[in-house]
């Protein structure tokens, strides 16, 4: 396998990679053994005369925007081939861009590792990044109707509680499932589950609906659904995997915004510190209500609800972006720099500070949420932003 994946690299240097080789790289560097070819042929090319007399910060940034360059004209050409419209093509693309970015990243990073004569490397030597911080994890707290407190990642698996006819338990996959003893109970009872600054769960509802809840975000629910209508709060952000029932629609309500459904997947965003609430609809159709305001949704919108009730449509939303968190990434389209820094303080438990002023600098691409915070910082920093840690905080300048 080594010599292919040699060979595909060799071709993405020249720039004569087609659609599917891209995709067949992006495997291949999966294996461990491609990684070290990756390091060895990178390594060998920053030697080679086509880059030889590269010393100083202005040639590194030279041959950084010729591979960008390079990566944006194969880009191009793959969006004539594979058709933005289709929903299941189009995630395939978004992979291969992906790919091509990452190669653009890992070949900026060599270089300034490779090259002992590059201010980069020096400073890298004595990096401000070596107080590392983990990324975050499965981690939540359950809080019962008579508010008893349950860390549910220390939990055992099994029976944590039982509240009114509903068997509260940990599955061995750490997931916490409701499971109905009986009939339903005439008390109604509420219980919510928070995660931290660094922390994600999911949760199956006493209907079978499943919901993923990303970093420092809550929803609150009753023990066992009765009535005409199946109510949740959110605060934060997560998705929804409802179960259908027409007799009884399922309702989440986020930052006074209310999103009526029968059976759907869809995402809320509503991070109190972000401008605006975003309901994306992947699946189904969903009514939002903010005020005297309301909607319908088709699957592939999104709606943004503004601090004033005014609601802005997004038809051209890429669907993944907005779930790419469920999915262990950060998906950066466009996104200024304070944007970022909200996200990555959410998952990595940390405070965020900026000396001097704030970089304009807009980011597009993905990241892997498993990675350290260095390893996602030295990625920002190839676009002249610093960054230094300082035990939970981190210290941003131009």
């Amino acid at each position: 396998m080594t010599s292919d994946f040699e060979h595909l690299l060799e071709n993405f240097l020249q720039g004569e990679l087609t659609p599917e080789e891209l995709k067949v790289f992006l495997a291949g560097t999966e294996d461990q053994d491609n990684l070290e070819v990756l390091r060895r042929v990178l390594a060998e090319k920053l030697h080679q005369k086509a880059y030889s007399g590269l010393s100083g910060s202005a040639d590194i940034d030279r041959m950084f925007r010729q591979m960008q360059e390079k990566a944006k004209m194969q880009e191009q050409n793959e969006a004539e081939i594979i058709p933005i419209r289709s929903t299941r093509k189009y995630l395939q693309f978004t992979k291969v861009a992906a790919a091509v970015m990452l190669l653009i990243g890992i070949t900026a990073y060599f270089w300034s590792r490779y090259t002992p004569s590059s201010p980069l490397a020096q400073k890298d030597k004595k990096s401000e990044l070596k107080k590392d911080v983990m990324p975050g994890g499965n981690r939540a707290v359950l809080t019962l109707s008579n508010g008893a407190k349950i860390v549910l990642d220390s939990a055992s698996n099994g029976m944590l509680a039982q509240q009114g006819n509903s068997s509260v338990v940990k599955l061995s996959n750490g997931q916490l499932s409701y499971q109905q003893n009986g009939g339903a109970s005439r008390e109604i009872l509420y219980n919510t589950m928070s995660t931290p600054r660094g922390g994600q769960y999911k949760l199956i509802l006493p209907d079978g609906t499943q919901v993923w809840l990303n970093a420092s975000s809550s929803v609150t629910y009753p023990t066992a659904f009765a009535g005409k209508e199946r109510k949740v709060d959110v605060v934060g952000e997560a998705y929804f995997e409802v179960v259908q029932n027409a007799e009884m629609p399922f309702k989440v309500t986020a930052n006074g915004v209310a999103v009526n459904v029968l059976g759907t997947h869809f995402n809320v965003n509503a991070y109190g510190d972000e401008a605006t609430t975003k309901i994306t609809l992947l699946e189904g159709a969903v009514r939002i209500t903010k005020g005297t305001a309301t909607t319908l949704l088709k699957p592939g919108q999104q709606a943004q609800v503004s601090r004033s009730n005014e609601i802005k449509f997004n038809d051209g939303v890429e669907v993944e972006e907005a779930v790419a968190w469920k999915n262990g990434l950060f998906w950066f389209n466009g996104v200024d720099l304070p944007g970022i820094m909200r996200q990555l303080s959410r998952w990595y438990d940390i405070d965020v500070a900026y000396e001097g002023e704030i970089p304009h600098r807009h980011f597009s691409g993905h990241v892997f949420r498993h990675l350290n915070l260095s390893e996602v910082l030295k990625i920002l920093e190839l676009s002249h932003v610093h960054f230094r840690i300082e035990g939970k905080k981190l210290i941003v300048t131009p």
